[in-house]
Order: C-alpha cells, then structure tokens, then sequence
C-alpha cells in the first residue's frame, strides 16, 4: 500500500554533509583575523571538503502536488490496517507477545497519521509550500 503512495513522489539520493568549519581554541578567540590568516598562510591544513558518498535515498512530493484520490487511498489503507490491529487486542492477550507487531503496527500507523496530517492539511504557510520527505530504508 505505500508503494502505491510514493509512486507520485520523486526519488533523491541523500548525502551526508561533512562539518567543514574549523573550530577556534580558546586561546585564539581574541585574534580571529589573526588565526584566519594564520590558516590561511598553512599549507599542511586543506578545507577542500571530503567526497561524498550516497547514505541513502528518499522520496520527496511538494505538500500542494500531492494526489488527493492517492492520498485518501493511501488514509483507507492505513484506516483498514489500523482497525485489524485494534480486532486483534483483546484483555486477554493484552501483554502477550503474540501482539508485539500488532501494537508496533499501530504506533507506526499513528505516527504516519500525524506526520500527514500535520504536512497535507495543514493552514501554517510554512507547511503549505514544503516537501513531504520519505526516508527509504
């Protein structure tokens, strides 16, 4: 059912961003200009950033370009997954083992819920013109 949901989305290779400032020691937060030049002047210090290498992909949709039909589609899918797993809790089998999945299903449903409808639905401008982001595992 999710593969149906991002098939609208388009696919990105995420990379990781290496941190390339230099830190100042104590000793030389008084004379900045001092220390930059002082860099600058070394030939053994590079700030040449590393290569990068892909850490995983994603898949990205603008919030407004969402398909609705795709969208409601996906909401009844999760809908129905989300009421089998509730048929399934009983009190007697409430702190067993054999709904260990069932329970993680749902908080995954939940989360999904929420992360949507705070991305899709919701009036803050921010969000109005953002991505939706989907971390493939």
């Amino acid at each position: 059912m999710f593969e149906h949901f991002i098939e609208t989305c388009d696919e990105v290779g995420i990379i990781e961003k290496p941190n390339t400032k230099i830190p100042i020691r104590e000793e030389n937060k008084g004379t900045k200009v001092a220390y930059k030049q002082k860099l600058s002047d070394s030939k053994s210090i590079t700030l040449d950033p590393p290569l990068k290498e892909l850490s995983g992909k994603a898949y990205i949709c603008k919030s407004k370009e969402l398909d609705e039909a795709i969208l409601e589609k996906f909401c009844t899918e999760l809908t129905k997954y989300f009421q089998i797993c509730c048929s399934k809790i009983s009190p007697d089998n409430f702190l067993s083992e054999e709904i260990n999945s069932d329970i993680s299903g749902l908080r995954e449903v939940i989360e999904l819920r929420n992360y949507l409808a705070k991305y899709t639905k919701s009036k803050q401008k921010k969000y109005q013109d953002g991505y939706l982001y989907i971390a493939a595992m």
